[in-house]
């Protein structure tokens, strides 16, 4: 089957965006998009991608020798888009993932919000001591987070050098290397410590 240089074109155009849209939902949390959302923003994706080649020189379509004939792929390129696209993705999963874009926007006084799916994101991502969990029932529980649920509503958390604290504020540690909490047992609040073990 013969394949146009405009068909081609369309699709080397195209799959540098597609590329670059699963690999940013690989590497950050987002909240899912319909066929509609993913088709846009590899379409973005790929006009971004290629509007960088282009202010280098190094245009994906280039002319034909021949005045009469239209113009050709140069395959090289195409293949500098593939690589472009994988980094432009990590680099842009990264600015989600951390939030950089965002906290420009809002130095900037254009937003409130941040790059982030929600507020349970954004505390565990931000906050790196220790926490106490505390139950309803009056259970305190310490420990450091090493893993959590992307999603809230899941809510599980994996928490290292566990201990239970007791009514005169005294630590007894949890053997093994952790406990896996779920958020939504029983939980009252959560206290993120201030310093070191016992600091609340």
């Amino acid at each position: 089957m013969e394949v146009s240089a405009q068909a081609l074109a369309v699709l080397l155009f195209l799959l540098p965006g597609f590329v670059a849209s699963r690999i940013v939902g690989a590497v950050a949390v987002r909240r899912a998009k319909g066929h509609l959302g993913e088709i846009v923003e590899a379409l973005i994706l790929s006009y971004l991608i290629y509007l960088a080649l282009e202010a280098v020189g190094w245009g994906v379509l280039v002319p034909s020798p021949v005045a009469e004939s239209t113009a050709r792929v140069a395959f090289g390129r195409a293949a500098v888009s593939l690589v472009l696209a994988v980094v432009f993705a990590l680099l842009y999963g990264a600015s989600i993932n951390h939030d950089w874009h965002m906290q420009l926007l809002r130095w900037m006084k254009v937003t409130v919000k941040t790059a982030r799916t929600s507020t349970w994101l954004d505390v565990f991502t931000e906050q790196r001591g220790g926490i106490v969990v505390r139950y309803a029932d009056g259970r305190r529980l310490a420990g450091w987070p090493a893993f959590y649920s992307d999603d809230p509503e899941e809510g599980l958390r994996y928490l290292r050098s566990p201990a239970w604290i007791d009514n005169a504020s005294n630590w007894h540690s949890v053997e093994g290397d952790g406990i896996l909490i779920d958020v939504r047992d029983g939980i009252d609040s959560i206290e993120f410590l201030k310093g070191g073990a016992g600091d609340v």
